[in-house]
């Protein structure tokens, strides 16, 4: 019989055969175990999580691709790691990882399985954008039932065990609790936060109640707020003038409403005040901060706000000033401003917003350290 022939057992050669999804997996794990030699090459970081991402979406097993967006999201820590004129570019780089994640997750049927991928990135949360995306989509996912049993269960380990990211945990679940409009857990979350009751966790809570439709409960808790400086000033006149709006206080309103735009001249608080005032007043504050307000150039918002209002007046004199300007705007975000006037019968402004788009293709820190 012939002698059996030694085979030499090479651990790279046999890495050469495991599938892809192995390496991808092996890979983020050493990048978030801060092990991998990627970490001290951050172009080529980038481009292997991008890469990751586009591969996932080649895997046809739903359950696979999700339990690898999981390992992805766990390397939401990276934007912190960059460079700031960086950091805007990783997290769009993660928001896309979350957003995919609930579009599959969405679509599965094992919830328990989500559920479990779920609870696994709150309990090692760090404050990353991309896996906040899934948390904030909790109500898309799952059954309201089966998502607050996750929130409750997510508080009881909170409460109970001490835990290095637990102030982070803890905004994962007020995330959670806010996308399912669950707001007993919201403010037990809130208060295990912030136990001191802050102005800032005060009025939180109150807007919780507020769009649980709440009133009275929302007042109660606002009516706590005492003193609110500049930081915590602009949520609370907000909040107040959503509940004159919402009872019928319209002098109230507008009052409040006023003083929380002269005193944040935000576009956001311009459209509010505009939107209850006389029709006139409103054209001459659209003016007006069109001459004086934007002085430090063209505002995307703002033009969308006048389209809103169809204060189509203003809009012309307003496109006259900064047409120029147009030419570095999202040609997409300009292509339906101007198919919306189209739509309004403002052929002229329309074509005006048009003639002035460029079409480009698009240019392209404490952190989760605990492994499986």
């Amino acid at each position: 019989m012939a002698k059996k022939k030694k085979v030499w057992k090479s651990h790279s050669g046999a890495a050469a055969f495991r599938g892809k999804e192995d390496r991808i997996r092996d890979t983020l794990k050493q990048v978030i175990n801060g092990e991998s030699r990627l970490l001290h090459r951050p172009d080529e970081l980038y481009e292997f999580i991008a890469q990751t991402i586009d591969d996932i979406e080649g895997f046809k097993d739903a359950r696979l691709k999700l339990e690898l967006l999981a390992w992805t999201l766990r390397a939401d820590f990276l934007p912190f790691k960059a460079e700031d004129e960086e950091r805007e570019e990783w997290d769009s780089l993660f928001y896309d990882a979350g957003t995919f994640f609930v579009e599959l997750a969405c679509q599965y049927d094992d919830k328990d399985y989500v559920a479990d991928l779920i609870h696994d990135l709150a309990l090692r949360h760090v404050g990353g954008e991309g896996r906040s995306v899934v948390f904030l989509s909790l109500n898309e996912i799952m059954p309201e039932e089966r998502a607050k049993s996750l929130v409750v269960e997510l508080t009881e380990t909170v409460d109970e065990v001490e835990l290095e990211n637990r102030e982070d945990v803890l905004d994962a679940i007020c995330d959670m609790a806010d996308s399912i409009k669950d707001v007993e857990d919201f403010a037990k979350a809130a208060l295990l936060k912030d136990p001191d009751k802050s102005n800032a966790t005060l009025i939180d809570i109150a807007n919780e109640h507020f769009v649980a439709g709440n009133i009275e409960l929302a007042k109660q808790w606002l009516g706590d707020v005492r003193d609110p400086g500049a930081e915590d000033e602009e949520a609370y006149l907000d909040l107040m003038a959503a509940i004159a709006d919402r009872e019928g206080r319209k002098s109230d309103c507008v009052k409040i409403a006023r003083r929380l735009y002269e005193t944040f001249p935000k576009v956001i608080h311009l459209g509010r005040l505009c939107s209850i005032v006389a029709p006139s007043e409103a054209q001459s504050m659209l003016r007006d901060y069109a001459k004086f307000r934007s002085g430090e150039g063209f505002d995307m918002e703002f033009l969308q706000l006048l389209v809103a209002l169809k204060a189509y007046d203003v809009l012309k004199g307003y496109l006259d000033m900064f047409e120029r300007e147009l030419t570095a705007q999202d040609a997409d975000v300009l292509n339906e401003i101007a198919a919306q006037l189209e739509k309004d019968g403002q052929k002229e402004l329309a074509a005006h917003i048009r003639d002035w788009t460029v079409e480009e293709p698009e240019e392209a820190q404490a952190f989760d350290n605990r492994d499986d």
